[in-house]
């Protein structure tokens, strides 16, 4: 077993932020073949809806409330203790209650790439972390 890496360890309380504009999204761990951030969101907000064409990426609820977002499928709640495995190419959002704040802590491969299903022409948006320029 290698040992290369850098041990890391973060407590999300101490990080976390929340911002009446738009869900926040902060690094909380890289390493050489994974990363790991967290998603604040105020009551209403959401991740756009995106896929990850070639990354799986892992989801845990760790405060509030809210659920996973599908164009085509059920949404699937979310609350603390969640976990969820998005595979990659599969279309999703994300969204908190709209009376909830919520925490989500997730993981993907360090170079995941993160496409928006349907940007509006002419609108800026948050870019997502991975998302390629367009």
């Amino acid at each position: 077993m290698s040992t290369e890496g850098k041990f890391q360890s973060v407590n999300i309380n101490d990080i976390k932020k929340f911002s009446p504009d738009a869900r926040v999204n902060l690094p909380l761990l890289l390493s050489k073949d994974l990363i790991t951030r967290i998603n604040c969101y105020e009551p209403g907000q959401v991740t756009p809806t995106h896929v990850h064409p070639d990354d799986d990426e892992v989801i845990l609820c760790v405060e509030g409330r809210g659920a996973v977002t599908f164009p085509d499928r059920e949404s699937v709640p979310m609350v603390p203790g969640s976990l969820v495995n998005v595979p990659a190419g599969l279309v999703h959002g994300l969204q908190s209650a709209p009376d909830s704040r919520m925490v989500l802590v997730y993981t993907a491969r360090a170079n995941y790439t993160s496409i928006r299903s349907n940007p509006k022409p002419g609108v800026p948006g948050v870019r997502l972390p991975g998302e390629a320029p367009g």
